[in-house]
């Protein structure tokens, strides 16, 4: 894992290349990892770092569901575990057409996806940052059901879109399970 300074660093080039509500969101999604990860008994600081560069694909400008890909090109020299995140925080359940956005790349971009998914099993790690991910608005967060509506408000209603929604519904009864309380009492800590 990188240390949090190299984290950081890595994050702060990002935001002078793109500037947006990402910088924020992926902040709060660090901070709600963080404090998930110390009630839960997961290392803080892994946990603040993965949530801070989930989205870092976005470095490269505005781009839709690209951004996990970019984000794992970018990182999978640099750190192996944050690459992972990159790609794994969008697919709650592993089906790469499972995104509220559109898929802006090539076929054989998205068959890497699939392919990388398929040979994978989730941990605590991955449902961490794809539930935070799913809460973490611009300016603080939301209990799911309210990003679910917003996100179909925005792109649409899909195919996907229950599954997706009943997977998000399940990471949020998994983390209330490992803390033995709502996460969502952690939105004001």
């Amino acid at each position: 894992m990188i240390s949090l300074t190299e984290a950081n660093q890595i994050f702060k080039e990002a935001c002078e290349l793109n500037k947006g509500d990402w910088i924020e969101h992926s902040q709060n999604v660090a901070n709600l990892a963080r404090k998930i990860a110390i009630k839960s008994g997961l290392n803080s600081e892994k946990a603040y770092i993965l949530g801070l560069l989930h989205d870092i694909g976005r470095r490269n400008g505005i781009v839709q569901a690209r951004h996990a890909i970019e984000g794992y090109k970018y990182m999978v020299d640099r750190c192996e575990e944050v690459a992972r995140i990159c790609l794994t925080h969008t697919f709650q359940y592993k089906n790469v057409m499972g995104i509220y956005d559109t898929w802006d790349c090539a076929k054989e971009e998205i068959e890497m996806v699939k392919d990388y998914l398929e040979h994978i099993t989730y941990d605590d790690y991955d449902k961490l940052i794809q539930f935070c991910d799913a809460v973490s608005l611009v300016k603080g967060y939301c209990i799911a059901e309210q990003k679910m509506v917003s996100s179909v408000l925005k792109f649409g209603f899909k195919e996907t879109t229950i599954a997706k929604w009943q997977s998000i519904l399940l990471l949020k009864s998994y983390w209330d399970s490992k803390v033995s309380e709502n996460v969502y009492d952690y939105f004001n800590e």
